[in-house]
């Protein structure tokens, strides 16, 4: 099968959604498929056929950029689809590319697929706006609350479908110990840590705040940050009078998940703006497979992994009272922490990249 991949960002640009396109593109390539892949930022070396868009003097995350890179890979693919067929054009985003990609397979007689990463913006949710979606033959979200979007636009609830990212287990049974001992030596304990791009909807600015009363009863906890973006001086400005608070800058994948191993709860304080929700979180499913309790906030797709008192604490956004509370029971009672660990081992099992490629290869299949 020859699959045309069409996703603006892609690693070593950081995000759920980058990750997701390499790693589904590698698992596809495995199952002997012909994956080419189109791109506005990000490395063409990381798979055997990628294209990358010119012109790159476009700011990063502006509209006339999007419009751009949807424009191009509209052209290319349609110029390469003449000499060598595809017969799936698989799409990751929203409106814009539910438009551009769905004209584009309508164009080539072809299906295409749209995975939906985070929530819609919520002043798009109208019945008129189910018309991008028209030549999309299948959609996949991340998450049910996704799901739900498009049910309440109209659009049909059979060419919807729900499958989350996935993660390598194997990557986190084949750590080093030693490199996790060494990380856990530089600290002293509990080690909280969390992970994502420093921007207002990750809700940091309430994890710093929470941190700051757990600081108060447990003085030696240690808050480690990964990640970077553009809230990340404000978020800076807001610890200096907050001890053990380590903002550890983007580091590569491998070093993220000796972090987590050597780290004790790992907490998302997300939150959803109208124009910037959260999907399905990965970091989450990587906490999972590093046997931390989660603490996370009931936004997005975050339910769909955390069941609230079984496998972590699920919060409301924007409170920070309750992540404090959430994080102190665990650092007091033990007996808690290691249920929610034996369970977030046991549960992350489903979610394996093999077993996710599988589920969207069956759905390629039944629209062929």
């Amino acid at each position: 099968m020859r699959i045309a991949r069409i996703i603006e960002y892609f690693p070593p640009h950081i995000g759920g959604m980058e990750r997701h396109g390499l790693i589904l593109s590698e698992e596809q390539i495995k199952m002997s498929h012909k994956v080419e892949v189109f791109i506005g930022v990000g490395d063409k070396k990381l798979l055997p056929v990628v294209y990358k868009m010119p012109l790159q003097f476009l700011p990063l995350y502006s509209k006339a950029r999007r419009f751009w890179f949807n424009f191009w890979a509209y052209n290319k693919v349609k110029k390469i689809h003449k000499k060598n067929p595809y017969n799936i054009i698989h799409l990751h985003g929203d409106f814009v590319e539910a438009c551009f990609g769905g004209r584009l397979a309508k164009k080539l007689k072809i299906s295409a697929v749209l995975t939906i990463h985070a929530g819609l913006n919520k002043r798009l949710l109208k019945p008129k706006n189910a018309r991008y979606f028209k030549n999309i033959t299948k959609i996949i979200c991340v998450s049910d609350e996704i799901k739900q979007d498009f049910l309440s636009m109209g659009v049909e609830p059979d060419k919807i479908s729900v499958i989350s990212s996935g993660i390598y287990l194997d990557e986190f049974k084949n750590v080093d110990e030693n490199k996790i001992i060494a990380l856990r030596n530089q600290y002293s304990e509990p080690i909280i840590i969390s992970v994502g791009v420093l921007r207002v909807n990750k809700g940091f600015k309430y994890l710093i705040k929470a941190f700051k009363s757990v600081k108060e009863k447990f003085n030696a906890a240690i808050l480690l940050i990964i990640g970077d973006g553009p809230d990340r001086n404000k978020l800076e400005a807001r610890t200096k009078n907050i001890d053990s608070i380590y903002f550890l800058g983007r580091q590569e994948h491998d070093k993220v998940i000796e972090y987590l191993k050597a780290a004790d709860i790992f907490v998302l304080a997300a939150i959803s703006t109208y124009n910037d929700r959260e999907g399905t979180s990965t970091v989450i499913m990587e906490a999972m497979a590093a046997g931390l309790p989660v603490i996370t906030t009931k936004v997005g797709g975050n339910p769909y992994l955390i069941k609230d008192r079984i496998n972590g604490f699920l919060v409301s956004p924007g409170d920070s009272s309750e992540l404090a509370e959430a994080i102190i029971k665990l650092i007091i009672n033990r007996e808690i922490f290691q249920k929610m660990s034996t369970q977030n081992l046991e549960e992350i099992k489903q979610k394996d990249w093999s077993v996710i490629a599988d589920k969207i290869n069956a759905i390629y299949q039944s629209i062929l």
